[in-house]
């Protein structure tokens, strides 16, 4: 019995001691745990106070040289800087709004109008008149002609101020064939604008009213732009007047081609790219620089695409809007004819002996090129000694050249290489209304 009670004892002490060192070692490991954590949050502690004690300049010079256009405390140093832009740049920036006339046609000329592009058996009607087949079946019954009439097409956007005596520039796409247009200034005033011209080709169209204490845009350097410099947009995208946007130049040269626009020596050679957001009701708008000048017009977007908008570079049009004050249009110089290439691949199609020059296709009836005798079938090979390889030569060759001036133009008769003929071409004044506005 004794034995036995000694054995528990000493079994008893064994678990005790095991006990005792397993407290001590758990001891031992929190205090080092809490030892790894005080010296931690220390170390954090001190790294936060020098965080506090450090004040970052956020204006500091950029690494690379800024533009004129582009110092520092024009921009970086003002947070507002567009804010204070918009409050001196509205007031010359305006809303345009665009109607036609209700127009009542007869059924003889009812594919006109909305309905011009839509043929007739799309809509689901018969070819001709629809109720040709009432009539054939029940000739005695009397059906009054219908009457179609044509409703009011409206639009809206946007233009800016560039005279005191209330000029404004917007695009010709915008007023081609409308017949009301109202002006809205930044400060609620409307007033009923009159056409003073447009011109086509580089889609730009100048209006007037008669208003007083107008502000004047101020038109910069498009020239000087630099991809990466801000830009900022004011118009009326979907009839919201007087909405701001701002972005950058993404670029300063996209080629009108790229966007499957017609490009030629009298069009606008270039587009000025930005994400600065344009929609609908933009177009004619001013597009801003960092100083508040106008530097584009904004003109176009990609329907399928964001931040994707573009603009026609305001050096480009400031001689047009020039000669459209004083004269009311822009005088380009033509021949009255249509061409096309002649390439290597087309020449025997085209059933002519040259491979190169500019294919005469048509001839205006009492054109420039009618009176000087000039046929179709015709090959237009040099103009004033100077070789025309393409259409483009031919273009680029005749805009050198005024409305009323003499160019002697070598032909081709017929394509033929041995029917070579010189004749003289009084320019004529060419007509854009052959020219949708934009290309």
């Amino acid at each position: 019995m004794r034995a036995w009670r000694q054995m528990i004892s000493r079994r008893m002490a064994n678990m005790f001691n095991l006990n005792e060192k397993f407290w001590k070692v758990l001891s031992l490991a929190l205090i080092i745990i809490l030892a790894g954590l005080v010296i931690y949050l220390g170390h954090t502690t001190a790294e936060l106070r020098a965080r506090s004690d450090y004040e970052p300049n956020y204006s500091q010079p950029a690494a690379y040289r800024s533009s004129p256009l582009m110092q520092e405390e024009d921009v970086g140093g003002n947070i507002y800087w567009v804010a204070d832009l918009v409050e001196k740049a509205l007031p010359f920036v305006v809303n345009v709004k665009t109607s036609t006339k209700p127009k009542s046609d007869s059924a003889e000329d009812a594919g006109s109008g909305m309905y011009k592009e839509l043929p007739q058996d799309e809509r689901g009607w018969r070819e001709g008149d629809p109720f040709d087949w009432f009539r054939e079946r029940f000739p005695w019954v009397e059906i009054p002609e219908p009457e179609f009439r044509q409703p009011p097409i409206q639009g809206v956007a946007s233009g800016f101020i560039v005279s005191e005596k209330g000029h404004i520039v917007t695009n010709a796409h915008v007023v081609q064939g409308m017949d009301v247009i109202t002006i809205t200034l930044s400060d609620g005033r409307e007033f009923d604008a009159e056409l003073v011209g447009t011109d086509n080709l580089k889609d730009i169209a100048v209006l007037k009213i008669d208003a007083k204490g107008l502000s004047v845009a101020p038109l910069g350097d498009s020239d000087a732009l630099r991809i990466g410099e801000p830009a900022v947009a004011i118009g009326s995208p979907f009839g919201l007047e007087a909405t701001v946007t701002q972005g950058i130049i993404s670029t300063t040269a996209r080629d009108p081609r790229e966007l499957r626009m017609e490009m030629d020596a009298r069009r606008v050679k270039k587009l000025i790219q930005t994400d600065a957001s344009i929609n609908q009701g933009n177009s004619g708008g001013p597009l801003l620089n960092a100083r508040g000048e106008v530097i584009g017009v904004n003109q176009a977007i990609l329907p399928y695409a964001r931040g994707i908008g573009f603009a026609i570079p305001i050096n480009e049009v400031k001689n047009t809007i020039e000669q459209i004050i004083k004269e009311g249009k822009v005088s380009y110089p033509g021949m009255g004819i249509t061409v096309q290439d002649v390439t290597e691949e087309n020449h025997e199609a085209l059933r002519i002996e040259v491979t190169r020059g500019a294919y005469v296709v048509q001839v205006n009836v009492g054109s420039a090129a009618d009176r000087a005798h000039i046929e179709a079938g015709d090959v237009i090979l040099k103009i004033n000694d100077v070789e025309v390889r393409t259409t483009d030569d031919l273009i680029s060759e005749i805009q050198r050249h005024k409305v009323g001036e003499k160019v002697t133009v070598l032909v081709a008769r017929g394509g033929s290489k041995d029917k070579l003929k010189k004749v003289v071409v009084v320019l004529g004044e060419l007509d854009q209304s052959e020219f949708r506005p934009g290309g």
